[in-house]
Parts: structure tokens; C-alpha cells; sequence
């Protein structure tokens, strides 16, 4: 697992306005009606909208930068008694046993586990920590071997904003092994001062994605059972050339 203090920042920036999978979620919280578990919360981009809607959630996160500035924006709206913000690896923090009705890994984040074993210590963790009717959200991108095989490791600027009163400017380059199910990721941030400046930092990371029934697959090992798959936030069926691969798992009986 990587540290992510040093772009928290960025990252706050890069995904705070990212809200098209907000209206899922509410909608789950809604039918199961919390408590609620959140895995890599990040920043608090889905926890906080949680928390303002009234439910009692738990975020995790491994960086303390990260689960800082979701403290700080809790703290703004006050908020930050609905909320409890852990720090720790999903693999193996200690998690209150049967608490939770829902638990999500959002957008994409379950693929920075890598290894077959990390993901079912995660999913074992979080297993333990859900009631015995709770519900397991996973949201992963649809992976395109097609798509995959351009990615060559060539760096694309990806967005320009405006942090802090500087400029920022984030390029990407993506070098993805389809064998080994593997994307390395690279982020470049410049920040660039008024006085032309400027401060670089580079984060690199993997991701690895999964298909459709090797996920199945992986869920039962857990102790889970696959209740839905979608392949958008509007719940539309899975298909080859869906956006997202979804899945939504209850306790195996």
C-alpha cells in the first residue's frame, strides 16, 4: 500500500466535484438505513453528502492527510459528530463486529489492492464488521482489453485548476499489463507559482482490475453472495460496453 499524504491536496481537488455516484449511494443508505462503513474514504468526497443526509457513518482511510482535510470540511458543516474517521489499512483494522448495514468501496479504490490475498483480507475484514442482512458495495471500472493495450506509458495533461492561488497541472501516463491485470499509474503534479516557479511531485501507483465472474468468484470466497450488478449509477444492466462494473453483495447464508 502507498502513502498519499503528499497529494492529499491534489487528490481533494481533483475528485471534490465527482458526484454522479452520490444519488446511488443515498439511495442504498436509504433502503438499508445505516449504519454506515465506508473503505478508502478519501478526503470525505461520498462520507460527508452521507453525513448531511443523516446518517451515522464510519470512514477508513491509510492516509492521515487525507481523513485531515475530511475532518476539516465534517468540522465546517458541523458534522463532525455523525461521522468517525479511522486511520488504518483495510486489511486488517479492527473494525466493530456486525455494526454495519452498509459498507462501499468507492469509485475504483478496491483495485489498489493488488494481490488476490490482500483483496480477501479486506473483504474478510469487512465481512466480519456488517450485520447479517448488511450490504457490500464495490464500484470498479469496466475493463476494455482493447482500450488497455494503447496505454503505452506516453504522458497526457489531464486537467488545469486552480489550488491554493496557484496553478496546477496534472499530467498522466498509464502503462497497463492486460496478463497480469495490471494499470501503473502515473501522476505529475506542477504547481506553478505567480512568479513562474513552479514545484513538481510525481505519484505512481497500480491499479488492478477485475472482469465480471472472477469478481463473483472472489466475493463467495469472502463469505459473499452477489445480489446485483450494474453497470452504471442508474442502475442499468451489465453489458460489455457498460462504464462501471458494480457489484452489490449480502452475506452468503
Amino acid at each position: 500500500m502507498h502513502t498519499y499524504d503528499p497529494f492529499a491536496r491534489y487528490y481533494d481537488a481533483d475528485f471534490r466535484n465527482h458526484n454522479e455516484d452520490l444519488p446511488f449511494y443515498r439511495e442504498l443508505a436509504r433502503r438499508t438505513d445505516g449504519p454506515i462503513l465506508e473503505l478508502m474514504c478519501g478526503t470525505g468526497r461520498v462520507l460527508l453528502p452521507m453525513a448531511e443526509a443523516g446518517y451515522r457513518i464510519t470512514g477508513v482511510d491509510s492516509s492521515p492527510a487525507m481523513l485531515a482535510l475530511a475532518r476539516q470540511r465534517l468540522a465546517e458543516v458541523a458534522l463532525a459528530d455523525r461521522a468517525t474517521l479511522l486511520t488504518g489499512d483495510v486489511r486488517d483494522l479492527p473494525l466493530p463486529t456486525e455494526a454495519f448495514a452498509l459498507a462501499f468501496v468507492a469509485i475504483n479504490s478496491f483495485m489498489h489492492l493488488e494481490t488476490v490475498r490482500d483483496q480477501l483480507a479486506c473483504l474478510s475484514n469487512v465481512r466480519r464488521a456488517l450485520t447479517r442482512r448488511g450490504l457490500l458495495v464495490l464500484d470498479l471500472f469496466n475493463p476494455d482489453p482493447s482500450e488497455m493495450l494503447r496505454e503505452d506509458n506516453r504522458l497526457i495533461l489531464d486537467r488545469e485548476y486552480q489550488l491554493d492561488g496557484r496553478l496546477v497541472q496534472k499530467s498522466v501516463a498509464i502503462d497497463s499489463d492486460v496478463a497480469a491485470q495490471l494499470s501503473r499509474v502515473t501522476y505529475i503534479y506542477d504547481e506553478i507559482a505567480d512568479d513562474g516557479g513552479m514545484t513538481r511531485r510525481v505519484m505512481r501507483f497500480t491499479l488492478r482490475w477485475l472482469y465480471r465472474f472472477e469478481l463473483e468468484h472472489l466475493l463467495a470466497r469472502a463469505g459473499f453472495t452477489l445480489r446485483n450488478l450494474y453497470g452504471s449509477y442508474e442502475l442499468d444492466d451489465y453489458t460489455t460496453g457498460s462504464p462501471r462494473l458494480i457489484a452489490v453483495a449480502g452475506l452468503a447464508r
